[in-house]
């Protein structure tokens, strides 16, 4: 069977079994015309697994097909894709569009809201539309579709006119996101060639020292610049947008994976670089017979205070949680802690201060005591897994060739996650094999991984060594 014919193939397939579980519930799997609704956002998410080969071969039939330098070209538009979606959510179109309803509204009146130009608004919603990212009914006449409905706060337009830096409280977080990667993130991908070829900058892993300083023109890391008081908008925008990436596993990570249950009543679990404690309050839910310290800096801890009494009161009050000021650089205060937890922490270091923050934990750590990193896991493109993949529980199903072999990484967001992160602050996301050599250059051994469904991070379980 050809290249070709073996893609059709999965893709026929993956749709017909997709029909089929979609009709087994009574449901029609929803195409972007199809009205937003709860039962079909969860429909699609109970079959991302299923939907993933599909996508991944689609993604390699149109390279297949496509003349090389015509795909090559169409790439390096990208850029100006997610600009123009920064574009659409700073112009507050969704909402706009969500208040004029089904019959859509003219270019002009979308633009008039936010005083853009009407002509280059048009054009950004054509190229937009042309991704199936709104919809075009009549000419210069647009409409939201199922797609671009989920850019929308759901907040009257009239209050976000009033109060911008407001817009994105209260939401999922999802159109903070895409502001934030297609505004403030876009700016130092631009100067990512130039950044990584000069010979002063390229090999540093300083998180100052990153592409995005250079096109700032800033000695200030990516958090000091957003924190100084210029940029308050920024740094809202940051806080909120980080709900889209991981307010969606905390219920996971408390409930699956690790043996949190098994612990014995009163273990002490710390949360290192925890923030206000979001995982620690869905740990602390399902497992309240432990014990729990939440560090972070101590103007976030202090945060926390206030939103630990307004979520989840009494907790604090009767030891059940601790709130901590604490920098992960220091020498680690808790000398009796069960389970070490660093969440969404490694990512945002480069090798030499992840493996400091570590080497803190594994110096602390009793011989009983256990390392759990949640992070997400980058999958080699290759079919070779390397020596990590021994590891109980590293090994993941391939799909057949000529797919990719796993092709909900394929199809995820964690290697353009991983540059990202490289053009903001010098810091990655890692393989298995980057993992291994990273724990045990400060101190732990990984005993295990709990593997999770794209997009949640995986569990690595650790012991010291």
């Amino acid at each position: 069977m050809s290249t070709l014919d073996a893609l059709v193939a999965v893709i026929t397939a993956g749709v017909h079994d997709i029909q089929a579980a979609a009709a087994a519930r009574g449901a029609s799997y929803p195409g972007t015309d199809a009205p937003p609704s709860a039962a079909g956002d969860a429909l699609q998410a109970d079959l991302a697994a299923r939907a993933a080969p599909v996508v991944a071969a689609a993604w390699q039939l149109v390279a297949t097909l496509q003349h090389p330098q015509s795909y090559l070209l169409d790439l390096s538009f990208l850029a100006h894709l997610s600009s123009c979606l920064a574009v659409a959510e700073a112009a507050y179109v969704p909402d706009v569009l969500r208040e004029a309803g089904e019959k859509g509204l003219h270019v002009r009146e979308i633009a008039a809201v936010r005083n853009v130009d009407a002509g280059k608004l048009e054009r950004i919603l054509r190229y937009l539309a042309s991704r199936h990212v709104f919809e075009e009914v009549s000419p210069e006449v647009f409409r939201n579709n199922r797609v671009s409905v989920a850019l929308c706060t759901d907040k009257p337009v009239e209050e976000m006119v009033k109060s911008p830096i407001d817009r994105w409280d209260g939401t999922n977080g999802v159109a903070a996101l895409v502001s934030l990667n297609g505004a403030d993130n876009q700016r130092g991908a631009a100067w990512l060639a130039e950044h990584l070829l000069d010979p002063a900058t390229g090999h540093s892993q300083e998180p100052n020292e990153a592409a995005w300083q250079r096109a700032m023109r800033t000695r200030l890391t990516t958090f000091e610049w957003m924190e100084q008081p210029a940029h308050a908008l920024h740094l809202r925008k940051f806080g909120n947008a980080m709900r889209a990436t991981t307010s969606a596993d905390e219920r996971a990570a408390a409930t699956r994976g690790f043996a949190w249950g098994a612990l014995p009543a009163g273990a002490r679990v710390v949360d290192v670089g925890g923030g206000v404690g979001n995982l620690t309050m869905a740990l602390a839910r399902e497992h309240p017979h432990l014990r729990y310290v939440v560090q972070d800096r101590h103007a976030v801890a202090q945060e926390a205070e206030q939103l630990w009494q307004a979520r989840m009161p009494g907790f604090v009050e009767n030891g059940t949680v601790t709130l901590q000021g604490h920098d992960f650089f220091a020498e680690q205060p808790v000398k009796d802690a069960d389970v070490f937890v660093v969440r969404y922490v490694t990512h945002n270091w480069a090798d030499k201060y992840a493996t400091q923050i570590l080497a803190r934990l594994r110096a602390a750590a009793q011989p009983r005591t256990k390392l759990v990193v949640i992070d997400v896991v980058a999958d080699y493109m290759s079919r070779d897994g390397g020596a990590a993949a021994d590891i109980p529980g590293a090994a993941k199903p391939q799909a057949p060739a000529p797919l990719l072999p796993y092709p909900d990484s394929a199809t995820s967001w964690t290697y353009g996650m991983d540059i990202c992160m490289m053009t903001l602050t010098n810091c990655q996301e890692r393989t298995l094999g980057h993992f291994v050599e990273l724990l045990k250059g400060a101190g732990w051994k990984l005993d295990r991984v709990c593997r999770f469904e794209s997009p949640l991070p995986q569990q690595l379980i650790c012991s010291p060594l």
